[in-house]
């Protein structure tokens, strides 16, 4: 009994055995030369044909998806395969006595070796790769500017559309960096000077006569007779008998000069758009037949822009600079339905230009320029009193207005990267606040202490500190320092 049972323990071992030793065996299949294992993928690329040699003798097969490829016998070791869509399936191989010898994994793929080739050829330089993923074409690297990656990823999207198969559309994913430093900053001064002068001469005079048989008078303006209503000048009174003269002269004289001066900053990445605004919104009333909503309109000193760096270096920026402030000259007035109150709207007075040049790193040019001059002199009189000779002045109004408007913009674009932040002095550094004795006995303010010097602001930024170490950029401070006041 003990033998019987230790036989059959022998004979079931080592028929496993045979099992394992047949599929050690069967598992090898030779695909144009080299041999390929039942786990590795064999490769034929879409609209095209490869023929593949196995070991044993093949009976028939069987092919997961047909619409993927199709697949002959030619021989009796030799399959003829050919790509009709993109995809992955398997192929199932039987020998003479209906057994099954292999199983092969197929990829039918994109025209690969032909965008290789394309893309050397056309991009010589550039470290790229291309792959295929389930349909989509993906092609990463590193290339060495914008336009570049630009031209790669439309060789691949060509190859791509030309894989496509009926419903089936093939994309190309870009994986594509962009190397070196491809960070612009740019650089914008607006620079303003408005100066005014005004005269003004306005008479108001009133003579009036009283008698027995009736009254008359003489007037010139409104409001004659009191000086309330001037701003500068000198008024008087006369009164004798039945006869009344009022006058009132408003004389003023003004200077104004209003300069403005911007500098803003902005960084954006080589292709990408950026925007920045310093100003505010004011409040705009829009009635209507549901009631009076409200929009908001933005006002202030805005830049937009769009940077591109070229293979030359240079930086090619498409940009639109706008400055604008609130005044009540034009304003409107706006009353609300059901509501006795008028809501005055300000005008906007703005200064915009936009324009696209082409710079290198670190020029300066002005894409716009403004000098205007305008001139208002208006007379108001008597007719008749008002033409003669200096009297004539008493029944007239003269006003003078001349004003000259100068306007530059200025841009200049820099090629930066990024730094750490240690050493770096802000505007807001160095404050230091006073005591309750030095403000209520001294009358001292706060004051800002002396900011770091720039040789070591440089020698942190610069160095080791800097984070991209590859080409490009530049290594100096950035923003504005404020200088300590002089106590």
């Amino acid at each position: 009994m003990k033998v019987e049972i230790h036989n059959k323990v022998f004979l079931f071992g080592f028929s496993i055995l045979l099992v394992i030793a047949q599929l050690l065996i069967t598992t090898e299949v030779k695909a144009g030369g080299p041999t390929l294992l039942v786990n590795d993928v064999f490769k034929v690329p879409i609209f095209k044909s490869r023929n593949l040699t196995t070991k044993q003798a093949v009976s028939r097969i069987s092919v997961g998806n047909e619409l993927i490829a199709d697949i002959l016998i030619l021989r009796a070791n030799e399959l003829y395969i050919i790509g009709k869509r993109l995809g992955t399936t398997n192929i199932m191989v039987w020998d003479e006595e209906d057994k099954l010898i292999d199983i092969i994994n197929l990829e039918v793929t994109h025209d690969l070796v032909s965008l290789r080739n394309r893309l050397h050829h056309f991009l010589p330089n550039e470290e790229l790769a291309v792959q295929t993923s389930q349909g989509q074409l993906v092609i990463s690297g590193q290339a060495s500017s914008l336009a570049k990656m630009n031209v790669a990823v439309e060789l691949s999207r060509g190859y791509a559309e030309a894989a496509s198969v009926g419903k089936k559309r093939s994309e190309v994913l870009n994986m594509i960096s962009i190397g070196g430093g491809h960070q612009v900053m740019l650089e914008v001064t607006i620079a303003e000077v408005s100066t005014e002068i005004s005269r003004k001469f306005d008479s108001k005079m009133s003579l009036t006569f009283n008698g027995s048989d009736g009254s008359g008078a003489l007037l010139n303006g409104i409001g004659a007779g009191t000086g309330a209503n001037i701003n500068s000048g000198f008024f008087g009174s006369l009164l004798r008998s039945d006869m009344q003269f009022d006058f009132a002269l408003d004389i003023a004289k003004q200077n104004g000069l209003a300069k403005i001066l911007a500098e803003p900053n902005i960084t954006a990445l080589s292709g990408q758009k950026a925007e920045f605004l310093a100003g505010g919104e004011f409040p705009v009333p829009v009635p209507s037949e549901e009631g009076t909503t409200i929009q908001f309109k933005d006002f202030g000193v805005g830049v937009s822009f769009v940077p591109t760096i070229l293979d030359s270096g240079k930086i090619n920026l498409n940009l639109k600079v706008l400055v604008s402030e609130l005044t009540n000259s034009h304003g409107v007035g706006v009353t609300p339905a059901g509501s006795g109150s008028t809501l005055v709207v300000p005008s906007i007075v703005k200064r915009t230009a936009e324009s696209t040049v082409e710079l290198g790193d670190g020029q300066t040019i002005a894409i716009g320029g403004l000098l205007s001059d305008t001139l208002r002199d208006s007379v108001n009189k008597l007719p008749g009193l008002g033409d003669l000779p200096i009297l004539g002045q008493l029944f007239s109004s003269h006003e003078y207005i001349s004003g000259q408007t100068e306007l530059v913009i200025m841009v200049t674009p820099r090629l930066v990267r990024p730094f750490n932040k240690e050493g770096v002095a802000l505007p807001t550094d160095g404050f230091v606040p006073v005591s309750d004795l030095e403000f209520y006995l001294l009358g001292k303010m706060t004051k800002q202490n002396k900011p770091q010097s720039s040789n070591s602001l440089n020698k942190n930024v610069s160095g080791s500190d800097v984070i991209l170490t590859n080409g490009g950029g530049t290594n100096q401070h950035y923003g504005h320092q404020l200088k300590p006041t002089k106590d």
